[in-house]
């Protein structure tokens, strides 16, 4: 029962926070690929989790990418992203609006960038600083050592909720592993699979 709650938090912590990567983009196709039909599969406790870049939809005047989040082969949530000449930002989490929306990713992707996010989705807060701490971190995917740029919020509130955060971008994968604390305990999302869009 605890390994389902705590599969069932995680979860739903990744919907909110994580989304997953996708597309080209001004100075990111290689950190966020976007292009519809990409495909990423996670591993979360002991669950796959697939992400899957599903189609696009217009955020203003930006050309947005939405993504499905998955668990047992049933959608759980949907989210858009854009990507802007400064970075990667989150607009809309299901039918709700990101206001403003968040960044994720700052590109250039350069050690020491940080920047402060105040957001909310609804009436739910997002508050918190995102720093680049590495433009060469080394990281294990699927048993294999990458080079990724490591963003993290260390002390990052979301819905009244404090919330360590570390999210590792690869080249040409996207985020390839994201790692989360909630009231001590840690919880690792690692990417086991990325099939990439059949042109």
């Amino acid at each position: 029962m605890q390994r389902m709650l705590r599969t069932a938090a995680a979860t739903a912590v990744l919907v909110v926070l994580v989304g997953s990567a996708g597309g080209q983009g001004p100075a990111a196709p290689d950190l966020f690929p976007t292009k519809v039909g990409a495909k990423w599969t996670y591993k979360i406790n002991d669950q796959d989790v697939t992400v899957t870049v599903s189609g696009t939809e217009k955020v203003g005047d930006k050309d947005g990418f939405k993504f499905d989040t998955a668990v047992g082969g049933q959608v759980k949530q949907t989210e858009v992203y854009y990507v802007a000449a400064d970075g990667v930002y989150r607009a809309k989490v299901g039918d709700k609006k990101v206001e403003p929306a968040v960044r994720i990713l700052a590109l250039p992707a350069k050690k020491d960038a940080a920047w402060d996010i105040d957001s909310k989705v609804g009436s739910e807060g997002l508050k918190g600083k995102f720093k680049v701490t590495d433009e060469k971190a080394k990281v294990k995917v699927a048993g294999a050592d990458v080079e990724a740029v490591l963003v993290e919020a260390v002390d990052f509130d979301v819905a009244a909720t404090k919330i360590a955060i570390k999210q590792w971008f690869a080249p040409g994968k996207g985020v390839v592993k994201v790692e989360y604390t909630i009231q001590g305990t840690t919880t690792t999302m690692e990417l086991k699979d990325y099939a990439e869009a059949k042109k």
